[in-house]
């Protein structure tokens, strides 16, 4: 294994996910011998790919990253004026709140940010997830065309998905099915699916100008919220969102 390939896969598992890994988690994780993970972890660490918590030897993106991540961020004024929103989401709700876009299959984060509430949902920016099996992915997918949905999941209703929990679509015309609720509602919402103990309420946006398609999701711990308290981040997240949509365009929102 090169050492890019080390890098790549490293970084990888942050991407799905993780805020923090042990010398253990990566090893084993990898399936590296403790040496190869030992001398790969040291280069990252010199790099500034990684950071190390010096209590608990714990490893995290490096600052080399966030400032990537960053640059990346402030790319459109779509962003921008996103992140009001976001900002606005969290603090009225205390919870974590992203921005996040799509890429092929994947929704990828482009920014987090932490709510005032104790318990917080946490996935760096750059993080990817499968877009079938997240609120987020699917308020995403239900902004595409039919022809741009087919192009990414194919015309074969019964090709199975990679399913990462439980009550995600298996399918593709499963996953077309709930993708088309959602067109409608305007809203996604997803409880205990793609992450056991997790909930999100999300909304996308799309600039008719540029085509830049962007979610936006509160997301919280399942037992921070019932039935009602779902139902209220959910008029949030659709009158803020179709707020800044009406403010873009965006004919979904205007119509």
């Amino acid at each position: 294994m090169s050492i890019l390939d080390g890098v790549q896969r490293v970084l990888g598992l942050y991407a799905d996910g993780a805020t923090e890994l042990s010398f253990t988690d990566v090893a084993a994780r990898l399936a590296l011998p403790k040496s190869s993970a030992s001398r790969l972890l040291n280069q990252m660490l010199n790099y500034g790919l990684l950071d190390q918590d010096a209590a608990t030897r714990r490893y995290r993106p490096g600052a080399l990253l966030a400032r990537v991540a960053r640059v990346g961020m402030a790319a459109t004024p779509l962003d921008d004026a996103c992140r009001v929103v976001l900002a606005r989401l969290s603090d009225d709700s205390g919870l974590t709140a992203y921005l996040s876009t799509l890429n092929q299959r994947e929704t990828v984060v482009l920014q987090r940010l932490n709510g005032s509430h104790p318990v917080q949902v946490l996935s760096p920016p750059g993080s990817r997830r499968a877009a079938s099996g997240t609120a987020m992915g699917r308020a995403l997918l239900s902004r595409l065309s039919e022809a741009e949905f087919e192009a990414l999941y194919g015309a074969d209703a019964d090709q199975p998905l990679s399913v990462e929990g439980r009550d995600c679509p298996a399918t593709v015309g499963e996953l077309a099915r709930l993708v088309a609720r959602i067109r409608a509602d305007r809203c996604a919402v997803a409880i205990d699916q793609a992450m056991p103990g997790i909930g999100a309420v999300a909304a996308a946006l799309r600039d008719p100008a540029t085509g830049e398609l962007r979610g936006l999701c509160l997301s919280f711990v399942s037992f921070q919220a019932d039935a009602d308290r779902v139902a209220r981040l959910r008029e949030s997240v659709l009158q803020q969102v179709g707020a800044l949509g009406r403010e873009v365009n965006d004919p979904y929102w205007l119509a």
